[in-house]
């Protein structure tokens, strides 16, 4: 969509969205009548109600630290469009467990690791995770991979057990695996993914302060090393499979710091660039999350698996959103119809400043798409954009490729409405 101005259906669009969501999500109806705002006339008329990042992650921690699950469920109904407060939370202990019982009455929560510090919690509906798997089934065929059954498939992991990750996981292998496949590794069943988050976020806090006593620790590690030790034999599994076909098409569904172990497993078994040279394929989902790789990781992971990039299926999307701005081969991130894109300031205020074509500053974004809550989020990233021509030939909105989040180049990611945000928030949560 245009940086400076929408045509009138993407505005009645986002209008009709707003005319529906108003009535349902009491967050957005409490927002637009503080700013006094009735109808969605232009672009400007959006910038309020664009829900900060941080929005999903609002709840006291107190809440989950006390077991207080109905008062979760509050929290997460005022961000919803679809009623949550009814969900029976009898017997919930822990994090996992209310995810459990949210998802057994139809609210498929997305939740953030957790690895940087406080989690996340999004309520999606069934129709949400429908978009979000077509999305990325539409996004291969054009990268020229349609659903064929013809490739070996290699989930390289890890497991969460979070069922978005394995309905994602299950879409790729039903579409493409084929009948005689590599076996899928049998390793024990991943449990309680926040529960173990929760206490690696208690145990870095405890090491710090001095409070962890050394049966404390070596319990933990005794945890930490199982875990460790299942996601290297899953690797092993999977090297071993490789190598045993070399020149066999294989799609590798991932994450960059898993796959680049897998290629270091592949090295200590004696492979080297050239050994594998079936014509692979990738798709790639989350960040290095922390982790540090050598800067020049992407091209040993292609050099090894024989990843071409007209076979790499490269996205920027987040949890917010249903729909993926695929990568082309000019290295720029193309936006796709049902997503609107806004660039604003750093503190999120207004939209960013235009010259010559070009616009920096924060990214946010509308998905028609989205149904289990309002479809508009400010995200925690800078990025520029260009209107016009991209090298690879398509016109319109490109993001270029040097995204950062604001919280890594050493400044505050503050956005200005976030407080007010939260205060909304706390205030159904109190009533």
């Amino acid at each position: 969509m245009s940086l400076t101005q929408d045509k009138n259906d993407v505005i009645e669009a986002i209008d009709a969205k707003f005319q529906e969501r108003r009535r349902q999500v009491p967050v957005l109806h409490q927002r637009a009548e503080a700013e006094g705002i009735t109808a969605i006339t232009s672009r400007e008329d959006m910038v309020p109600l664009l829900f900060p990042h941080t929005t999903y992650k609002s709840y006291p921690e107190s809440l989950i630290a006390k077991g207080r699950w109905s008062s979760m469920n509050r929290w997460i109904d005022s961000l919803s469009t679809h009623r949550v407060t009814e969900v029976d939370v009898t017997g919930v202990s822990d994090v996992d467990e209310w995810i459990e019982a949210l998802e057994a009455a139809g609210h498929l929560v997305s939740s953030s690791s957790g690895t940087s510090g406080k989690g996340s919690f999004l309520n999606k509906s069934v129709r949400d995770r429908e978009a979000n798997m077509q999305n990325m089934i539409d996004g291969l065929t054009e990268l020229g991979m349609p659903p064929e059954r013809r490739w070996h498939v290699i989930p390289v992991g890890p497991d969460t057990g979070q069922s978005a990750h394995v309905a994602m996981r299950d879409l790729i292998i039903d579409n493409y695996r084929r009948p005689d496949g590599i076996p899928l590794f049998e390793g024990t069943p991943p449990v309680g993914h926040h529960r173990y988050m929760a206490r690696l976020q208690a145990m870095r806090r405890a090491m710090a302060d001095g409070t962890a006593t050394p049966d404390d620790i070596a319990a933990f590690e005794a945890e930490a090393h199982g875990r460790a030790a299942e996601q290297e034999r899953r690797l092993h599994h999977w090297a071993d499979h490789i190598l045993a076909r070399p020149t066999e098409e294989i799609f590798f569904n991932a994450q960059f710091t898993q796959l680049f172990r897998l290629v270091e497993i592949l090295r200590e078994k004696g492979a080297r660039e050239g050994s594998i040279s079936g014509a692979n394929a990738l798709t790639v989902g989350g960040g290095l999350k922390g982790s540090t790789l050598p800067a020049d990781y992407q091209e040993q992971i292609f050099g090894m698996l024989n990843i071409a990039p007209e076979r790499f299926f490269h996205y920027y999307s987040m949890q917010e959103l249903n729909l993926r701005m695929p990568r082309c081969l000019g290295g720029r991130y193309h936006v796709p119809d049902g997503l609107v894109l806004f660039v604003l300031d750093k503190d999120g205020e207004k939209l960013a400043d235009v010259v010559d074509g070009r616009a920096e500053g924060r990214a946010a974004f509308f998905d028609l798409t989205v149904d289990g809550r309002w479809g508009g989020t400010i995200s925690g990233d800078r990025i520029v954009v260009e209107q016009g021509v991209c090298p690879c030939g398509h016109a319109g909105e490109t993001i270029l490729p040097d995204i950062a989040r604001y919280s890594d180049l050493g400044n505050d990611d503050k956005i200005t409405c976030a407080g007010t945000m939260d205060a909304y928030v706390r205030g159904f949560i109190e009533q």
